[in-house]
């Protein structure tokens, strides 16, 4: 009779720490869905940085199907991207975002976003946070030129494009 009372408590101490944990991991769960979260804060006079990715874009890289871009600041916090399927930019594929939001800046693409690790006169760099593996970087090379690097994959298996983007004149 014992050794049915002891599995019985045995059990009841389980369920308990379960439960106790599973309500832990429900409130924790939006921590958890947060990969790579930047801890450097910005301000706007940080995104105004980002004025040089304003305009119309295509981009090259070998192997890869050419993109069509246009980045406009709709605010001080926020640059609006259309992406096209043709050189002409009449065919709309796609929207993005990048924004200035408590003093993080984040990206976002469809059910994607990434948050910038690093935000300057020349580069952004952008970790996934969710529904995102891969990290992206963005580079001026000059004022009608600049890269995006897009690492995927998990180390010792990466995948790198870097696209060569050239600023087009507005159709």
């Amino acid at each position: 009779m014992r050794l049915p009372i002891r599995a019985f408590l045995t059990a009841a101490v389980a369920s308990v720490t379960l439960l106790g944990g599973r309500a832990d991991a429900q409130t924790a769960s939006p921590q958890i869905s947060r990969r790579s979260e930047p801890k450097t804060a910005f301000a706007v006079s940080d995104f105004t940085k980002l004025k040089w990715l304003e305009g119309s874009w295509a981009g090259t890289s070998p192997d890869q199907r050419p993109i069509y871009a246009r980045y406009r600041f709709s605010s001080d916090s926020t640059i609006d991207i259309t992406y096209y399927g043709d050189a002409n930019f009449g065919r709309e594929s796609g929207t993005g975002r990048v924004y200035l939001s408590v003093g993080r800046v984040y990206y976002t693409y469809g059910p994607g976003r990434w948050g910038a690790s690093r935000v300057s006169d020349d580069v952004i760099f952008l970790v996934p946070q969710v529904n995102a593996q891969n990290t992206f970087g963005w580079k001026r090379v000059s004022a009608d030129s600049w890269t995006s690097t897009m690492r995927s994959g998990v180390s010792g298996h990466d995948r790198v494009i870097v696209y060569q983007m050239q600023r087009v004149s507005p159709r």
